[in-house]
């Protein structure tokens, strides 16, 4: 019965088009897709072998989470210490460079772009920011997701919803 019912679940993502991961750009093509395709970009910054980076890869796979970030974000992954260089704002620089830009302080930390690449910066705690720092579960992160595409940021302390 167990796998009768697996099955079914399955073949109804397989037909409704919900898919269970996210597609994950490297910045350049993060930002030509968010362009192109006119979506808010998602950028995660990691280091590698980081427990809560770990621990963040979970809340990416929660059904909520995927189906909201499929459907209004482009994903972007950047290693917060590798010396890939990218180009951004017309200037060559390591993603260690653009994680500095961005005030990433730990790891992971999520940014969010404009689909012209301007970073959307928010209030939290009253105080002005342009990244959300840390580990966030599926609940809370799904939250952040609806108030980064509602365009809450404008208007609304990020504070009041985590």
């Amino acid at each position: 019965m167990k796998t009768k019912l697996t099955i079914l679940v399955l073949f109804i993502f397989a037909v409704s088009g919900i898919s269970l991961s996210q597609t994950i750009y490297n910045f350049s093509d993060g930002l030509a897709q968010g362009k192109s395709q006119n979506k808010k970009i998602i950028i995660e910054i990691y280091v590698d072998g980081n427990t809560w980076v770990d621990k963040m890869n979970d809340t990416y796979k929660n059904q909520d989470v995927t189906a909201l970030m499929n459907s209004n974000f482009i994903f972007v992954r950047l290693n917060g210490n590798s010396n890939d260089k990218y180009n951004y704002n017309g200037k060559d620089m390591t993603c260690s460079e653009i994680s500095k830009l961005f005030e990433t302080m730990s790891y992971p930390t999520h940014v969010f772009l404009n689909p012209d690449g301007t970073v959307i910066s928010f209030m939290y705690n009253g105080n002005k920011s342009v990244s959300v720092p840390g580990y966030i579960d599926a609940e809370d992160f799904k939250n952040v997701l609806e108030y980064f595409r509602d365009g809450k940021y404008s208007s609304v302390d990020l504070s009041t919803i985590l």
